[in-house]
């Protein structure tokens, strides 16, 4: 029999590590025998969940990102118990995922629920879903008993999803807001407690609490198909069933998850521009539509600012890809073709943008941080006239005050330019700019006080070159206050050209006078590799 609590050697599939989990080790014994990259990646999630205390808390552990059909049938946990048996239709994609046909496809299983590490009071199950479901809401983690499930569904645009809806050892239903509008990611249901207090999870993140009516579920687990017979035709990586984990800890989960795939070929990929389409690869893609009046999160860092998402109607799917890799602090992914702008916009503007109007006011005589990196996709097309990336804008002119980050269309180098009473710095001509390729991710941090001379000034960084540096300067106007951020890609005007495609990663934002992303012009944040 094969442990499970040790580590041995594994020559025989060339892994170049000195020892590995015997976790992998019992993998390696499946047929066809895996690579030895994928055993590799296999034995650093393993590794990564065990020093995060994870995996000693779960009974069940599947991944669907496997190379052959055989092996996702494996439970990672312990090989001799939980195996999947295969019935119906089931559409196997190498590496990346399953898919019931959504009529006679699932797994069933012999392990019962509340019967191992999981109890009724201590319990958890969740699952890592790639695509937006449209058609149903049943969630692939289900029980002969019907009381484990839970229930989210996109709209037939992707714009918005129902409640999410869920039940573990419960009779009663907790109802939970999604955060993006999407059905893709990884979703946790947890049981903290035997009064059936219910928590939700995204991708590490809490959803919050509600306790429900208690009532033990009985029965075996099964995957795709709900206790009364109903199908999922989610496309699912990963899914895995155990004990109640911490809030650290399921972060780590998430991102272990999201490691994992982007080992294995399942992550953001740089698209073609024009196709109307984004990327096409299998990854955890969140498309959504073009529409204002809706507020997404676009980082993490203080204060956390939402913006409203402003382009034209009816671009989805192409005009906006939303990420929720816990690795990084943000990765988005901004479309405009030749004619995409909002209703307010003139014809000859090229826009898409996430618009963070009232949602980060910035009063006046604010000394601000903020730092971004992009990746400007091969096959744009800049405009003849101006070019823009995140800029600042004022409430009273309508105009962007700066900082503006942008392109100089004439040369394709990157440039940051500021407007004040009238007259244009650094823009029309340009003075100062710096090399931007295409197909490299770029990586900006600017600071900035909005005053009065001689107190105000902009200071901007680009690829660890300074590029720009005003001091003892008016910097914006009093009268422009309170400053939001846009963030578009590419706002574009005079030809309406295109297409464009940016992405951008990790933008951090700070109002506290404190300018703490100095250490990003050396040391910018990981960005994910897109080529």
């Amino acid at each position: 029999m094969l442990a499970t609590t040790t580590s041995s050697a594994l020559p025989t599939v060339g892994l170049s590590m000195p020892t590995i989990n015997d976790e992998t080790n019992a993998l390696a014994t499946m047929t066809p025998v895996p690579s030895a990259s994928w055993l590799a990646a296999a034995d650093a999630l393993i590794s990564s969940l065990k020093t995060a205390g994870v995996w000693q808390t779960l009974d069940l552990f599947y991944c669907f990102a496997a190379p052959s059909s055989t092996a996702c049938t494996h439970n990672w946990v312990n090989m001799t118990s939980g195996r999947l048996i295969a019935n119906g239709n089931l559409t196997y994609r190498a590496n990346a995922c399953v898919a019931s046909d959504g009529s006679t496809g699932y797994f069933s299983t012999t392990f019962n629920v509340n019967s191992g590490k999981a109890q009724d009071g201590n319990a958890e199950y969740g699952f890592f879903t790639l695509n937006e479901c449209t058609t149903d809401n049943i969630s692939p983690f289900q029980t002969t008993g019907g009381k484990h499930y839970m229930a989210l569904q996109a709209n037939s645009t992707g714009t918005a999803i129902a409640s999410l809806f869920s039940a573990l050892n419960t009779s009663t239903v907790a109802s939970f807001s999604s955060l993006w509008g999407s059905t893709v990611g990884h979703w946790v249901i947890q049981q903290n407690d035997t009064t059936a207090q219910l928590q939700a999870f995204v991708d590490g993140s809490s959803l919050g609490t509600s306790t429900q009516t208690h009532s033990a579920d009985s029965g075996a687990v099964q995957l795709f198909r709900s206790a009364s017979g109903s199908y999922t035709t989610r496309q699912v990586a990963f899914v895995h069933y155990g004990s109640k984990l911490t809030a650290p800890q399921q972060l780590a989960l998430s991102k272990a998850l999201y490691t994992f795939l982007t080992a294995v070929g399942v992550r953001p990929m740089a698209g073609t521009p024009g196709l109307n389409t984004g990327p096409t690869n299998v990854a955890p893609y969140k498309h959504c539509a073009t529409f204002s009046g809706t507020d997404y999160p676009i980082s993490s860092s203080l204060p956390s600012p939402a913006g409203s998402f402003q382009g034209r109607t009816g671009a989805y799917p192409y005009a906006m890809i939303k990420v929720n890799d816990p690795n990084y602090n943000s990765i988005i992914r901004l479309e405009a073709h030749a004619g995409d702008r909002p209703s307010f916009d003139r014809i000859t503007i090229t826009r898409v943008q996430i618009n963070t109007a009232n949602l980060i006011a910035i009063p006046w005589q604010t000394t601000c941080d903020f730092a971004f990196s992009f990746f400007i996709e091969h096959g744009t097309v800049f405009d003849t006239g101006f070019c823009n990336l995140a800029n600042l804008h004022d409430q009273t002119r309508g105009v962007n005050c700066g900082p503006t980050h942008a392109i100089d269309p004439r040369t394709g180098n990157f440039l940051v330019w500021y407007y004040v009473n009238g007259t244009h710095y650094n823009i029309y001509p340009v003075r100062t700019s710096a090399a931007c390729a295409k197909g490299v991710w770029h990586h900006v941090r600017t600071t900035y006080r909005l005053d009065n001379s001689p107190n105000g000034f902009c200071q901007a960084w680009f690829d660890g070159v300074q590029v720009l540096n005003a001091t003892g300067i008016q910097f914006a106007a009093s009268s422009g206050a309170p400053f939001w951020w846009n963030i578009p890609g590419l706002y574009q005007g005079v030809t309406g050209a295109g297409p464009t495609a940016v992405w951008y990663a990790n933008l951090e934002f700070d109002m506290s006078g404190t300018q703490p992303f100095a250490s990003r012009i050396s040391n910018p944040l990981p960005v994910p590799p897109l080529t």
